[in-house]
């Protein structure tokens, strides 16, 4: 049986290890039907929680996910706090190589759609030379008309993949496949944020010791402190403020994180 999820604003984090996610994205990969509608797999760090506090179409989409990650320290955090012990840190970017490894192994593709021109294109050469085999079936960058979307979306359901990830920022990536959920035919979609920047060489990765750590936040916005200053320096207060606030209505009602 699966662990049963922590609930964040009514958000079921799935509390697994990265080894456990990696099964359910394949698992709903193998099952799929035509028939069927796409498994929709999401990414949450804090600033994902901080965005479903303002954004209630946001937060939905994630209520209605059919797996939601966690992802960064946050996230452990908040388990902590709330009396949950996060397993893993199953984060979009420490997934990929294994996601590319899996697809290499099962005959499985990925396509990538998002992020700046020729980030995607760089990211599916990087995973064909980590994998050793060809294994993304196209690539797009997110910049693209409302009147484009149709022929985007018949780009990728030509291209037959088996997984969508899609870089287009947080909540704009996790809506857009909610919109267009009907209309795309591949048996898994996932958000995954600034993934195609770090494979692509656009920003390079914190050090390892800094991941391990819990801190590669401080990385981020060393790299980019004109864009980042605002969700790490006044975001990581305001979650934490969200947090204790879940923390006093659980301890008011009396009840448990289950």
């Amino acid at each position: 049986m699966a662990p049963s999820p922590f609930m964040l604003m009514d958000i079921p984090i799935d509390n697994i290890t990265m080894d456990e996610a990696l099964q359910r994205i394949f698992d709903a990969a193998v099952s799929y039907t035509p028939q069927t509608p796409s498994s929709h797999m999401h990414f949450v760090n804090a600033h994902c929680i901080n965005t479903a506090a303002v954004n209630e179409e946001y937060r939905q989409v994630l209520i209605r996910a059919d797996a939601v990650f966690p992802d960064g320290s946050g996230i452990r955090k908040a388990g902590t706090m709330l009396g949950v012990p996060v397993k893993d840190n199953v984060n979009g970017t420490d997934m990929f190589p294994l996601l590319c490894r899996r697809c290499a192994e099962q005959g499985m593709r990925m396509y990538l759609l998002g992020a700046k021109p020729g980030a995607a294109e760089k990211t599916g050469r990087w995973a064909a030379e980590h994998a050793g085999k060809e294994v993304i079936a196209g690539t797009r960058d997110g910049y693209f008309s409302p009147e484009e979307e149709q022929a985007v979306i018949d780009a990728v359901n030509a291209s037959r993949p088996d997984i969508l990830l899609t870089a287009m920022g947080v909540p704009r990536q996790e809506l857009w496949l909610h919109m267009h959920r009907d209309a795309l035919k591949v048996p898994v979609c996932m958000g995954v944020g600034g993934l195609f920047d770090f494979y692509s060489g656009t920003i390079p990765r914190a050090p390892l010791w800094m991941r391990r750590g819990g801190i590669e936040w401080v990385w981020r916005l060393m790299m980019e402190p004109g864009r980042m200053w605002r969700r790490y320096i006044i975001g990581n207060a305001v979650f934490l403020m969200h947090i204790k606030k879940i923390q006093r209505n659980m301890r008011k009602e009396g009840r448990k994180q289950p």
